[in-house]
């Protein structure tokens, strides 16, 4: 749900990008950052009988929120229970937290909560992935390859041999996929690689796509950036790639109770594997810089960050990624339409950071 955030940043982009003042050439996302990622691609993406358009992506994004969160009185009842039972497992006692109870995804008692939802009124796509995605892109089949213009990176985890996954859209239009190498993989954009994307283990069993079994991408791109830069053609290298931050760089202080714990190792995770993948484009750049010959072949790119206010980032927990109240949704996507517009006209005056102290609240304490 912190995703709604990403929501309220891409609407005010694409009105941008709409009116030509910027050139958006691909989105990229993990987990939730990529069902945003898809929804607005996908509106942009030119389909049999439709162009697409960066006002129909804006307005797909908001309409996809507006349908995801708990919406009916059954739908409000179970996030009331569910994000209560999360709420719970963060109240500590004397330094014991309750465990709480969680459903093997793969056991009996999961299969029949899942099959009771529906008779209890429940929409399917409030707890159906793959119906979600299907429902909210209907004409995927349709998309013409050969006219898409904007890439999508979608990341994911390969359970079984640990590879590092990206599920690339400009496979689809004729690029090779690389065979594994390193423990990673690129394979073609699908919408069950979305759903892996997505895929939390403890709610949902793996994601299998032709023989393999994913989890979600947090574990090892968050989002994937690298194939953004690691292309033949120089010049459709990006000039800028923008971050949109959900998880905090910082803290205000040491976590020491287990909910914070928890909440930090979750925001840890994401931020570190990221940050693998863009300080590996500052080398690149200070390659450039340092080797004439090496600068023929690779150009220098500028690494930005979006981040919500500070105090939201504070106020936010691991429990409340999973309250889906239509007010949370809200909230976070108006603040993320504030911060984006006040973000884009700075920045076109020139007056924005760049990576790595833009990811910052706080200079960083002496030591």
């Amino acid at each position: 749900m912190h995703a709604a955030f990403e929501v309220g940043v891409l609407v005010e982009i694409l009105k941008d990008a709409e009116q030509g003042r910027l050139d958006l050439v691909g989105l990229s996302g993990t987990s939730a950052g990529a069902l945003n990622a898809l929804v607005a691609w996908y509106g942009l993406a030119p389909k049999n009988g439709s162009p697409g358009s960066k006002t129909e992506a804006a307005s797909a994004l908001v309409d996809f929120w507006e349908g995801f969160v708990a919406s009916t009185s059954t739908s409000r009842l179970i996030n009331f229970l569910t994000y209560g039972a999360f709420r719970a497992q963060e109240t500590e006692i004397l330094g014991i937290s309750p465990s709480g109870l969680s459903l093997n995804p793969f056991g009996v008692l999961s299969k029949l909560a899942t099959a009771f939802l529906p008779v209890a009124g429940v929409r399917q796509q409030y707890f159906d992935l793959d119906y979600l995605l299907n429902q909210t892109c209907p004409r995927f089949d349709s998309i013409d390859w050969k006219r898409v213009t904007t890439q999508l990176l979608v990341g994911a985890s390969e359970v079984v041999n640990g590879f590092e996954t990206v599920f690339d859209s400009n496979v689809n239009k004729g690029t090779r996929p690389e065979e594994v190498r390193y423990w990673r993989q690129r394979l073609p954009l699908t919408l069950s690689g979305v759903a892996a994307s997505g895929t939390l283990p403890i709610f949902r069993k793996a994601q299998q796509i032709k023989g393999s079994y994913y989890w979600d991408g947090l574990y090892s791109q968050n989002p994937p950036v690298r194939e953004f830069i690691t292309k033949a053609d120089v010049d459709e290298v990006p000039d800028e790639i923008w971050i949109v931050r959900i998880n905090p760089q910082q803290w205000p202080e040491l976590p020491e109770t287990m909910a914070d714990i928890v909440d930090r190792q979750n925001e840890l995770m994401g931020n570190l594997s990221l940050h693998k993948e863009l300080d590996f484009i500052l080398s690149v750049n200070d390659w450039h810089k340092k080797y004439e010959e090496f600068g023929k072949y690779h150009k220098p790119v500028t690494v930005r960050s979006i981040t919500m206010h500070e105090a939201t980032a504070n106020k936010l927990r691991y429990s409340s990624k999973f309250d889906r109240s239509a007010e949370l949704m809200r909230e976070l996507r108006a603040e993320g339409q504030e911060v984006a517009r006040g973000w884009l006209a700075r920045w076109k005056k020139g007056e924005v950071g760049c990576y790595p102290s833009d990811a910052a609240y706080r200079p960083i304490a002496e030591r």
